[in-house]
């Protein structure tokens, strides 16, 4: 069973509040992140300690993530006081980012800046670094279409898996396996004979209704496909930054859980199912070599995919 690890950044802010007793001017505001920078495999954590001194009150903190130095203040996090000013008020605050993003980005920096009442402020900032995942690679194999007629449809390739070292299944198998790998099943192929158009689809949306009991599996997931403009050499080097970015810049069909059309050189990005355990909304790229197109047993499309540890 492949693993796939969920990512999460976690920072443990201290913060100290410091009144002002009279009427002068006491200061301009203050803040320091300890330790500025830090380092984590995907999976792990970073903590900091974020201390901070307002002499003429405290207004708020904002907390910026900025990747690759494009600042995302649309989703800036502001913390305001749980209560009105006192001298020698702490209060501790757990900052979690979801850093999938942050791993295909090669500088990442969280801006912490204190405003007084005043609106004096002051900044301080913590450099992240995240090792990102290594990338599996399924070789060359084929999936088959199920046949127009029923006889031999459950024992036609049909299906794909990243989470196990056989990428390519049979319906039968997955039907005969003593424990339930539903949940494993990423994705299916299937070909329009109507339309001759090849087509990768979810389990979830996948085109026939109830084909061989797939309707009852406990776990029918719901992957998601982007058609890219990456050439077969673009995939042959693509690592976790190339993969994450495509899909990200990827466009989707009419419908989001299938790809339809495919042609011999596209290269699709995917993502998992969020509800997939651990391995949700892990991201990976398809390269389509060889369509034999329809839809009897000795029709295929042959795949090669790339895919996030």
């Amino acid at each position: 069973m492949i693993r796939i690890f969920s990512v999460l950044l976690s920072f443990s802010l201290t913060i100290a509040f410091i009144s002002c007793t009279n009427d002068e001017f006491s200061g301009p505001p203050s803040i320091q992140v300890t330790p500025n920078f830090g380092n984590a495999d995907v999976g792990g954590t970073i903590e900091a300690s974020v201390n901070y001194e307002t002499p003429e009150g405290f207004k708020d903190l904002t907390i910026t993530t900025i990747v690759d130095d494009v600042r995302d203040d649309a989703n800036a996090t502001i913390i305001l006081p749980l209560v009105p000013f006192q001298t020698g008020q702490r209060i501790p605050y757990m900052f979690t980012e979801t850093t999938r993003r942050l791993a295909a980005a090669s500088v990442v920096d969280v801006e912490f800046m204190v405003r007084d009442e005043i609106d004096q402020t002051a900044t301080a900032f913590l450099r992240i670094g995240v090792n990102p995942p290594s990338i599996l690679i399924a070789p060359e194999f084929n999936l088959t279409p199920p046949q127009s007629g029923v006889g031999g449809a459950s024992n036609s390739t049909t299906f794909f898996s990243a989470s196990n070292e056989q990428p390519s299944w049979t319906i039968a198998q997955i039907n005969s396996e003593t424990e339930d790998i539903t949940g494993d099943i990423d994705f299916g192929y299937y070909y329009d004979a109507t339309n001759n158009s090849a087509v990768l689809a979810s389990i979830f949306d996948y085109p026939i209704v109830n084909f061989e009991g797939i309707d009852q599996w406990s776990e029918r997931n719901s992957t998601v496909f982007r058609k890219t403009s990456l050439t077969a050499s673009e995939f042959d080097a693509a690592e976790f930054a190339e993969i994450y970015n495509a899909f990200e810049d990827g466009t989707a069909g009419s419908r989001e859980q299938r790809s339809e059309d495919l042609a011999a050189g596209d290269v699709i990005a995917f993502e998992t199912d969020v509800d997939k355990g651990t391995q949700g909304n892990e991201r990976g790229l398809i390269l389509i070599h060889e369509i034999q197109a329809g839809d009897s047993s000795d029709d295929f499309i042959r795949l090669t995919v790339k895919f996030e540890n």
